[in-house]
């Protein structure tokens, strides 16, 4: 690594270890899973601490008894400092919880507790994520927190405490995309190139369908000219959103190897494709107004003839939040594009080929 690349990945470790010290609250209902990350999110950690030692643990799984927990926080649990250790996790960072061979999700520690004899602990919500065999889940968008819930009660809230193990891996290191599809596994896809812009899919294969096809269509229309990293998640039958979902705002460089890859560069475009479950589609982002714009422009312009319009997010839309992936990567034109999913599957090629043409000009 040049000395020029060293002083950018420097900053950028300096830059992301202000936030470890960061505090952690919760509160208030997200409407939209990739809204700003404001005050009642989780930090994400100093992707230095991916070299971290740490293995699986065995722990006992309990129910949360914060009053702040609620349905919202489905994604997140507790850990004894104890168990952390042993994992090599910290608070914000993101651990695998494996409850036999066939059901597993992917959690953000949200507190470490000192003070405890129990390994874990989460609200029913959550644990039902690790019961999808014997649940029917409703509302399984993939645009917002308050979505996914059992149709019923989940068999394994009936049991006080169950036995997991904590696991630090949380993307299959080894196994190809087409390996993941057969294997209901969750990977990483990393193109690391130097260059001064990022096109990202946090939650590719059937987390947020068509997002991770969004972003390699900007590769591919850009001759591999832009960096590009994303995951892709499944499980045959459905379920790979509760399984795998993880907000931007929290993905942790710790937990996810590639993100700390591409983390060492820094980039003046990230451009992030995601799902929403409102048919319009968002352009939000840190990124100047003027850039959001023209962004906005130009996607109306392939979708002149269709029922779709897209517009600057405003409100929740507006994800102008300093831990949006896209925002904590760019260091001036941070883009998150929202869509639901009928308009990324009917569209998601002409609104990708819209944004490279954008970006086009710029890398």
């Amino acid at each position: 690594m040049g000395d020029k690349q060293n002083e950018r990945a420097v900053s950028r470790r300096k830059t992301m270890a202000g936030l470890a010290g960061a505090p952690v609250l919760f509160g208030g209902a997200i409407a939209a899973y990739e809204a700003s990350a404001r005050d009642d999110s989780v930090e994400s950690v100093d992707n230095q601490a991916v070299d971290r030692d740490g293995e699986a643990t065995g722990v006992a799984l309990g129910f949360e008894s914060q009053s702040e927990t609620d349905d919202e926080t489905f994604t997140y649990l507790t850990a004894s400092s104890d168990a952390l250790n042993d994992a090599g996790r910290m608070t914000g960072e993101q651990v695998r919880v494996r409850r036999g061979d066939d059901e597993y999700a992917v959690y953000t520690v949200r507190r470490a507790e000192d003070d405890t004899d129990r390994g874990a602990f989460a609200n029913e919500l959550a644990r039902a994520r690790l019961d999808l065999e014997n649940v029917e889940w409703e509302d399984i968008g993939d645009c917002r927190v308050i979505c996914p819930r059992p149709e019923g009660g989940a068999p394994i809230n009936d049991e006080d405490e169950i036995e997991v193990e904590l696991d630090p891996a949380v993307v299959d290191t080894e196994a190809s995309v087409e390996e993941a599809k057969e294997q209901d596994e969750y990977v990483e896809v990393v193109n690391a190139t130097g260059a001064n812009a990022i096109v990202l899919s946090p939650h590719g294969g059937d987390v947020q369908p068509h997002t991770d096809e969004q972003a390699e269509t900007v590769v591919d229309d850009l001759d591999g000219e832009v960096a590009h990293w994303g995951t892709r998640g499944y499980r045959d039958g459905g379920g790979a959103f509760v399984r795998w979902y993880v907000p931007s705002y929290n993905m942790a460089e710790a937990s996810y190897p590639g993100l700390a890859e591409v983390s060492e560069d820094e980039y003046e475009y990230a451009i992030a494709f995601h799902g929403t479950c409102d048919p319009v589609i968002q352009v939000g982002g840190q990124a100047p107004e003027s850039f959001r714009i023209e962004i906005r422009d130009a996607i109306n312009e392939v979708l002149e003839d269709a029922e779709y319009e897209a517009v600057l997010g405003t409100g929740e839309y507006r994800v102008d939040g300093d831990q949006t992936l896209a925002n904590r990567l760019a260091t001036r034109c941070g883009i998150w594009i929202g869509q639901d999913e009928e308009s990324r599957e009917r569209y998601g090629t002409e609104i990708a080929q819209a944004v490279a043409d954008v970006l086009e000009t710029r890398v």
